[in-house]
């Protein structure tokens, strides 16, 4: 028997037990996904049906006021009614963003709609026009103030669009924060600048291959672009501003608020008219809004009615970047007394 033959019997391998208090840490994660999952967006998209959805019929006060008692009075709440005798009126208010669509009676029933709104706002009030002919005895005819080009037939290509730019905007910091925790914060924002500017280009010019650029012309994709790289810088500001707050815990707080919170609030996939009460009061401040109806105002909308969301949009900027300033510049002196 040679040295080669003679076998030295190896120590077995033990497996080290499990750790079920760190397994049970990491399944609360996905546990957390999904309740807040179904609590937003079931709660949000279950029933997308008109609630006070803004509308304007036009025509003789002796035959709008009928007409109005009738629609209210089937309808409930669904319908906030304002009556006109003038067009350009109600036109003004479509175009304004004051008005989902307005219904004008002479001698045919006219539709006026706008699709850049949402899908769901022109079959409101298409439908709602149609029964009041039926009611007259008149013919419908249908004019859209707001058309989409015939590649955003559902009109929810901007609202991926959205969600790209936030994904760009939280993705960043949240992988910085796991490669480099202890990155300075002029370092962080610096990259996140640099993320603001690549991911709405990115995601604009792969979406424009699809949706051929919205039909937009070059100032409204430079003002799109303009916006979107704000919201971006906006989205990444809060994520540093929660990763330094609340550490590892942070991922919670930031899918609350700009996923589970942001999306189904943003009147991106339903518009605002079509949201419960509660998502519409969301969408009155939260920053998902503030950036998706300016951006659909400028599309589609000339701009009108953007500038009360980019202010929500620019105080929630300043206040991310200023509460985060305020908590480096605490965590700084304590770490100096220390």
């Amino acid at each position: 028997m040679t040295d080669t033959d003679v076998r030295v019997p190896s120590e077995e391998v033990v497996d080290p037990p499990t750790n079920w208090k760190m397994v049970g840490s990491g399944l609360a994660f996905p546990l957390f996904f999904v309740i807040m999952f179904c609590l937003c967006y079931v709660s949000a998209f279950h029933s997308p049906t008109p609630n006070q959805a803004p509308i304007v019929v036009v025509g003789p006060s002796s035959v709008t006021a009928p007409l109005i008692d009738g629609i209210q009075a089937s309808s409930g709440d669904k319908f906030d009614i304002v009556a006109t005798a003038n067009a350009a009126d109600a036109l003004s208010r479509i175009d304004n963003r004051d008005a989902i669509g307005a219904i004008e009676i002479g001698d045919t029933v006219t539709a006026h709609i706008a699709t850049g709104a949402g899908a769901s706002t022109v079959s409101v009030v298409s439908s709602l026009a149609h029964s009041v002919a039926e009611q007259t005895g008149q013919q419908v005819t249908v004019i859209d103030s707001a058309p989409v080009t015939a590649r955003d037939s559902s009109t929810v290509g901007l609202f991926y669009f959205l969600i790209v730019c936030t994904l760009g905007g939280y993705l960043t910091i949240t992988v910085l924060s796991q490669v480099a925790p202890r990155m300075r914060l002029r370092e962080q924002y610096s990259i996140l600048a640099g993320a603001a500017v690549l991911t709405p280009l990115i995601a604009f010019g792969i979406t424009s291959i699809f949706m051929h650029a919205f039909g937009a012309s070059v100032g409204q994709i430079v003002q799109l672009l303009g916006i979107s790289m704000l919201y971006t810088f906006t989205v990444g500001a809060v994520s540093i501003l929660l990763n330094r707050l609340l550490g590892q815990a942070a991922i919670f707080a930031v899918l609350t608020v700009l996923v589970f919170i942001n999306f189904p609030s943003s009147g991106g996939a339903i518009p605002v008219s079509f949201l419960p009460g509660f998502w519409q009061h969301i969408h009155s401040f939260w920053l998902g809004s503030a950036a998706m109806e300016p951006i659909r105002s400028v599309i589609y909308f000339s701009g009108n009615g953007a500038g009360p969301h980019l202010l929500v949009l620019g105080i929630w900027l300043v206040a991310a970047l200023g509460l985060t300033g305020l908590l480096a510049s605490r965590q700084s002196k304590k770490a100096a007394a220390h």
